[in-house]
């Protein structure tokens, strides 16, 4: 277990493309993780282009990263063309997520300080996101400690998902 106070908070840049893919495929469903979808380098790289990508690096590893997209970037993504059916959200929203935090560093508090820094980013847009139903911790999460407030629901490919937001 790492402190908090040794975690590094910053965008991300090119050289933590390698590290952000790794946790992020570490924990896709067909790993038996929470995340939807696949992430993979072409992925991440067009994400930084697009909109801030958070980490949170410990001096050992990668703790944690919050993806931000462009509705336009990633609208075509079955899943999130489902979400903006349910809810759009108003002319300055964006995609907020994945969020994933690394096992070795949960229980620090690293989601809501990644959260806190992509607000500080984007200050008063709106971010929509959707999170599987049966995921009930990041349900909790998001709405308990993050603050955001349900848009709706819909089902994809057999699941059930609740989309939320929040305006920075």
């Amino acid at each position: 277990m790492i402190e908090a106070k040794r975690i590094e908070l910053r965008r991300a840049t090119t050289r933590d493309i390698d590290d952000i893919v790794s946790l992020l495929q570490a924990n896709e469903s067909i790993r038996g993780g929470s995340l939807t979808g696949h992430f993979d380098h072409a992925t991440l790289a067009a994400a930084l282009d697009d909109m801030p990508v958070i980490v949170a690096r410990s001096p050992e590893w990668l703790a944690g990263v919050l993806v931000s997209s462009s509705i336009g970037a990633v609208r075509h993504v079955p899943v999130v063309a489902r979400m903006l059916e349910t809810y759009r959200g108003g002319a300055d929203a964006y995609i907020y997520g994945p969020v994933c935090v690394d096992r070795r560093s949960r229980g620090l508090g690293i989601a809501e300080k990644l959260f806190a820094r992509l607000k500080i980013e984007l200050p008063g847009r709106e971010g929509i996101l959707f999170i599987r139903r049966d995921n009930v911790a990041s349900v909790h999460a998001h709405r308990a400690k993050l603050k955001m407030a349900d848009r709706g629901t819909f089902g994809l490919d057999g699941f059930d998902h609740v989309v939320l937001s929040y305006r920075g």
